[in-house]
């Protein structure tokens, strides 16, 4: 049963990034301006509708959950916006989820580290799974640029550990 729902889920996912998800309304931009600065809201808005959509049910999930820390809030916005501005191309996602579950060496040894990928000339394509595997660490240094908190810059950097500081982020964000 948990890989149909992982092949549902995925395949929602797929749905959601070819665009068929609806724009986000002025009430939905205004829920996202409460817990985001006016940079921190330009960088939202640098991410796909998708991503938005994705990031706004992350949000709203931890406060179904009872979380009201503002700094848990503005990071679940922000948490994978080290996607954004065409650094991880559609084709990218299912690569880096197959390529975790089929070849993560193969996976571990193609990847470029984020302060490197920019420095030295690689492949678009190579640019690209590194930008998805480390959106993470990318998404924390846009953020910080910002003036986001060093706690919300933690939640985003720490986001994919189950047991970490954004454990309840990363639990919300396997689901949305």
């Amino acid at each position: 049963m948990k890989l149909v729902n992982t092949v549902i889920y995925r395949l929602r996912q797929v749905r959601q990034q070819l665009g068929f998800v609806p724009s986000m309304t002025t009430e939905d931009y205004r829920e996202v301006e409460r817990w985001l600065s006016r940079p921190a809201l330009n960088l939202f808005r640098t991410m796909t509708q998708a991503d938005q959509q994705h990031s706004l049910r992350v949000c709203r999930g931890l406060q179904e959950r009872g979380c009201q820390e503002p700094d848990m809030l503005a990071a679940a916005l922000l948490h994978d916006v080290g996607k954004a501005e065409g650094r991880v191309p559609f084709w990218t996602r299912p690569a880096i989820v197959l390529g975790k579950r089929f070849a993560p060496s193969l996976l571990q040894r193609t990847v470029i580290e984020p302060e490197r990928i920019e420095l030295e000339p690689q492949p678009r394509w190579r640019q690209s799974i590194s930008y998805a595997w480390y959106h993470a660490e990318v998404g924390a240094l846009l953020a910080a640029a910002t003036g986001l908190s060093e706690r919300a810059i933690l939640y985003i950097r720490t986001h994919h550990q189950p047991h970490g500081p954004a454990a309840e982020l990363h639990q919300v964000d396997e689901v949305s």
